[in-house]
């Protein structure tokens, strides 16, 4: 595995909240349906309301801020007003929409901290503006749904546009309510990543800002582990970047034990006892499951810059194995075996391939379980 040295690119694509990829891969039907929306209502003179939304960690916030700063620019002559309402009382955001949409116009505003009155200023400042606006409003929930109503309500009558974004359990609950089902006009979904659009989202991310990028079997490994256990989400991939980010940055290598601690918060199984016990039992039930998994884990532990291992070697170690032990070796008992470990979530085959196998707990913590199992076995016999 590669050594990094120290960065000399910003780490901005990782700890950035706002940050925006110069492209947005794999949201071009989305990106189409809602700038066609919008560039209608601003050639017709209309208001119009979406609402973008998926699961957390999807990528709304990147969707809706690459729209407002790549797309409109080049589509339409329009303000562009971003406000994140996380966290924020009403009065709080009100108070950046009308700060935002005064120095759009370049205007003086008046210091003011009465909700009627900040909306007043912000209702008089946007009907009067130069160019029409669209108003994005992130991270709507039942908090702050008024606003955005009052918001899209008010885009009917200055013929504006708002994208208001939140995550889909918000959206269903919100949307049953008579206000919101008024105030929007159309919706855009966001769905989850397929594992090879996740591993394309996650390589430009890298090569947006590690020095000499990871290696694919890393990249491949850190996007079969976020696919498996978190629902093929951007935003935990980024998460995993950031831890590996300062070790790179140190010069340290990456290798699967650093991938696998920096997806550990997602994948809890490898700290549970229950997740051992069941290890424990497979492998005291069945002598061929010990051995396969300790020369599956043997392997692993020996090459720490492999992260997975092809069925062919774990084939070829496995009878080399039991020619050592004079142990018959037939490969129907090595695939059954392997089945059992798979079905049990001990050993995992690769989304791009199920010919490669990789494995979320320390391998020299099943290496020891599986050796001292096969060990008890033998004496038992």
């Amino acid at each position: 595995m590669m050594s990094m040295q120290l960065s000399q690119r910003s780490p901005r694509g990782l700890f950035d909240p706002y940050y925006v990829p110069d492209l947005l891969l794999y949201r071009d039907r989305e990106l189409e349906s809602i700038t066609g929306v919008c560039k209608d209502s601003y050639e017709s003179e209309y208001g119009v309301n979406c609402l973008v939304h998926g699961i957390g960690g999807v990528g709304m916030t990147v969707f809706s801020r690459y729209f407002l700063t790549r797309i409109i620019p080049g589509s339409f002559d329009a303000h562009t007003v971003y406000v994140d309402a996380k966290g924020k009382d009403v009065l709080e955001i009100v108070g950046e929409l009308n700060d935002a949409i005064h120095r759009k116009e370049n205007k003086p505003i008046t210091v003011a901290f009465d909700l009627d009155v900040l909306w007043m200023q912000f209702k008089r400042m946007a009907s009067d503006a130069a160019k029409r606006t669209v108003f994005v409003i992130d991270n709507i929930d039942e908090r702050n749904e008024d606003v955005y109503s009052k918001l899209a309500r008010l885009s009917k009558e200055i013929k504006a546009s708002t994208i208001g974004v939140l995550n889909s359990h918000d959206y269903r609950m919100l949307t049953k309510l008579p206000a919101t089902q008024m105030a929007y006009d159309f919706e855009v979904h966001l769905d989850t990543y397929s594992q090879s659009q996740l591993y394309d989202i996650i390589r430009m991310r890298v090569e947006d800002t590690f020095p000499l990028g990871l290696t694919e079997d890393i990249l491949r490994y850190m996007t079969d582990i976020v696919c498996e256990f978190d629902a093929s989400k951007p935003k935990t991939s980024i998460e995993a970047l950031k831890v590996l980010w300062p070790l790179a940055q140190r010069g340290q290598e990456i290798d699967s034990d650093a991938v696998r601690a920096a997806t550990a918060k997602i994948v809890t199984l490898g700290q549970d006892q229950d997740y051992m016990d069941t290890v424990d039992t497979i492998s005291m039930n069945d002598y061929m499951t010990a051995l396969v998994l300790e020369v599956l884990a043997e392997h692993l532990m020996r090459y720490r810059t492999e992260t997975y291992i092809d069925r062919q070697t774990l084939n070829e170690n496995v009878q080399i194995k039991c020619e050592e032990l004079g142990v018959k070796y037939t490969h129907s008992d090595i695939e059954k075996s392997l089945q059992t470990l798979i079905f049990e979530s001990i050993v995992f085959e690769s989304g791009y391939s199920h010919n490669l196998l990789y494995v979320l707990v320390p391998p020299d913590v099943l290496y020891d379980s599986a050796l001292s199992i096969r060990r008890e076995l033998t004496r038992g016999k």
